[in-house]
């Protein structure tokens, strides 16, 4: 039976298999959960008597076709996989059924009409999240988005300073060699952040991604296209780049 409610749920993974997406076959691990336990009001209720069923669609690529890690760890992380060969996800499914996991379900608008979807896999045991808190990342992205707007509202002299901008960008992994900056292209024109930004949005629905998650992912695809180089260093050129090639980057819910 198919559940009817959001909500955050421990579940056992009963059959795992490895497909393809239809339109642009992406690589995905298709999941299917019973539903046993469910979070309500701090504490965990026994609801295995629905037979509640759902199936999660753990998509491993992005649309460029190259990994996407958000999911590769969070399979690793609730599963056990050491994220090498994906037919491990398949080939172990009757050992995994055993193992129980922790999944958030959430309504989604598709084709004009709202569908529960499976939208975390989380470990089992895994504390909700509690109130959030800005780290380095969204202190920069507001600063470099929303900052000249305070302070032009504010006026006057500014009665305490800006924090710093955050921290550098990280490192490529050992596995593969740090990219090059991206260069203009004849269909990249010079372009503003505001612009690049605005663009960006238009491919993170917001009925699916809160504003933390679009500022994260933002910040993502800036350190891939620019490694080793901050937002207020971009050039005019720079964010043309990053408003023709930036969306083509994000990672698919």
């Amino acid at each position: 039976m198919l559940p009817n409610r959001e909500g955050l749920f421990h579940a056992y993974p009963v059959d795992i298999g490895i497909a393809e997406t239809r339109e642009n076959k992406l690589l995905q691990a298709v999941i299917s959960y019973h539903l046993v336990e469910e979070l309500a009001n701090g504490e965990w209720l026994d609801c295995s008597e629905e037979n509640l069923q759902i199936t999660g669609y753990h998509i491993l690529e992005r649309k460029d076709h190259s990994l996407n890690e958000y999911t590769i760890e969070a399979l690793k992380a609730a599963l056990g996989w050491d994220g090498r060969d994906p037919f491990w996800l398949q080939d172990n499914a009757a050992e995994l059924g055993q193992k129980p996991v922790q999944v958030k379900l959430a309504f989604e608008a598709y084709d004009g009409q709202m569908r529960l979807k499976v939208a975390f896999l989380n470990p089992y045991g895994a504390q909700p999240a509690g109130v959030s808190k800005a780290d380095d990342d969204m202190r920069r992205a507001v600063q470099n988005r929303l900052g000249p707007k305070f302070r032009a509202l504010a006026g006057g002299t500014p009665a305490n300073a800006p924090k710093p901008a955050g921290k550098p960008a990280p490192p490529a992994p050992r596995s593969a060699p740090p990219k090059a900056p991206a260069a203009t292209t004849e269909a990249s024109k010079p372009a503003t952040m505001e612009q690049a930004w605005e663009e960006f949005c238009k491919h993170c629905p917001a009925e699916k991604w809160d504003q933390e998650a679009i500022e994260k992912e933002w910040f993502r695809v800036i350190g891939e296209l620019f490694p080793g180089k901050q937002p207020d260093e971009l050039t005019p050129a720079d964010w043309g780049v990053m408003l023709a090639e930036g969306p083509g980057k994000i990672i698919p819910f």
